[in-house]
């Protein structure tokens, strides 16, 4: 099967062009490159990317399984970066804690924030350093093919789980 072709424009010299460590996986690896901005508990990483999918395909930026190991996780659940879409491909990271009333990047906090890699950062500006700097694999693009539909207002058949709602199945 050919490959597709995904033109890649590096915004910055540090920039790294999306891999897979092998073969057969489906995602490609990002790599942070520094930090757009911090809002709250939510640090928005630079990739340093602008990637134009091929027609009628789109990427989906995923978090990798091993994320599961951090007290990280992506604050939107998945990004998609249309076929048109030419800004820089940022990933917005939660850092989980427990301190209410977090309201500062610099806020300090004795024993620090969380413990990642082996540290206890005191505040998210030093959890997003130590993360530039540790350079670990935790987000990924995925290459999807875009589908369209029309929508029809008609009636909808009947199943046997029929308005049960979440968890109805169980």
């Amino acid at each position: 099967m050919p490959k597709l072709k995904t033109k890649v424009k590096l915004l910055d010299e540090a920039a790294v062009l999306p891999a897979r460590a092998h073969e057969s996986d489906t995602g490609y690896d990002l790599t942070f490159i520094g930090v757009h901005k911090i809002s709250g508990d939510v640090v928005f990483f630079k990739t340093g990317l602008s990637l134009e999918p091929p027609t009628g395909y789109y990427f989906e930026v995923v978090p990798r399984s091993s994320i599961s190991k951090l007290p990280l996780s992506m604050a939107n659940s998945v990004g998609v970066i249309d076929e048109h879409y030419r800004g820089e491909v940022l990933v917005p990271v939660r850092v989980h804690h427990k301190y209410e009333g977090f309201n500062s990047p610099s806020d300090s906090y004795a024993g620090g924030l969380v413990n990642i890699f082996g540290s206890r950062p005191q505040t998210i500006t030093a959890v997003a350093n130590l993360i530039l700097k540790e350079k670990p694999k935790m987000f990924q693009a995925i290459l999807r093919k875009r589908n369209n539909c029309d929508f029809v207002v008609e009636e909808v058949s009947d199943t046997e789980r029929g308005d049960g709602g979440f968890g109805s199945t169980d």
